[in-house]
């Protein structure tokens, strides 16, 4: 049978996920659920729960979060009460104690919880080097609009250069995954984020540079963008993550 899969957030993410998982014969949409009826209104009604509380009714595998940092905080915890979760909004564990709470959730319910690696690549060799590893940094720089910034800037302009928990916090949206990195690594308060917003740039860059015992690593990854906030990889990244994690049980997997 099929692995029924819930959607929470239908943006350009989630909208791209439900055409992936349709079109997949090993998957299929368990249902989709967005606050905002107008971006699901196309949908069939069979697929949309008419409140949160009805999500726990469904008969589902795995619910994939592609909403926000503030929703992971809020609703995580009652998703893995009943249900497998992948996380997308992988910033929200740099929130002091979020992870322990959700490790504490899903042993009691025998749930997992899984974190998307986003736009990047070679996490799980950078996973598998921690005890050699003594430094890990990520830039990050991108159009001008993807930060939401209100002043329009003239020049290339580093908005953040500091440990990786506070650019969590500062930029919830554009740093998923540096949030990625560091949970595979070193963490949020020994791994270095650079945020940078370039008004000239048509691409999105990131750059991870890796110093350890005999090792030396630099792993730069470009993308277009999609929208203002994500690459055009992203979808087929987290879609790529469902698959593995319902067909080979495999991902970044917590508890």
């Amino acid at each position: 049978m099929p692995s029924k899969i819930g959607i929470i957030g239908f943006g350009s993410i989630g909208s791209q996920l439900f055409e992936k998982i349709t079109q997949d014969s090993d998957l299929s949409i368990a249902f989709v659920f967005d606050t905002d009826r107008n971006k699901t209104s196309a949908l069939d009604s069979s697929l949309l729960p008419g409140s949160f509380e009805e999500i726990q009714n469904r008969e589902v595998d795995l619910i994939v979060e592609v909403v926000s940092q503030s929703w992971v905080l809020e609703y995580a915890s009652i998703i893995l009460s009943f249900s497998d979760l992948l996380i997308v909004s992988v910033s929200a564990l740099a929130i002091q104690d979020l992870q322990k709470k959700l490790d504490a959730v899903a042993r009691k319910h025998k749930t997992r919880y899984f974190i998307s690696h986003g736009a990047i690549i070679g996490l799980d060799g950078i996973r598998d080097g921690r005890a050699m590893i003594e430094e890990v940094k990520i830039t990050t720089t991108r159009p001008q609009a993807g930060y939401g910034l209100k002043e329009k800037l003239s020049e290339r302009t580093i908005l953040y250069d500091g440990p990786t928990r506070k650019a969590c916090h500062l930029f919830p949206h554009n740093v998923n995954i540096h949030a990625s990195l560091a949970l595979h690594g070193l963490g949020f308060d020994r791994t270095h984020s650079t945020v940078i917003a370039d008004p000239e740039a048509a691409i999105m860059k990131h750059c991870i540079e890796v110093k350890g015992k005999g090792l030396a690593w630099k792993i730069e990854v470009q993308g277009k963008p999609m929208g203002a906030r994500n690459s055009t990889y992203v979808p087929e990244s987290v879609f790529q993550t469902i698959k593995r994690i319902c067909s080979q049980n495999y991902g970044m997997r917590f508890v």
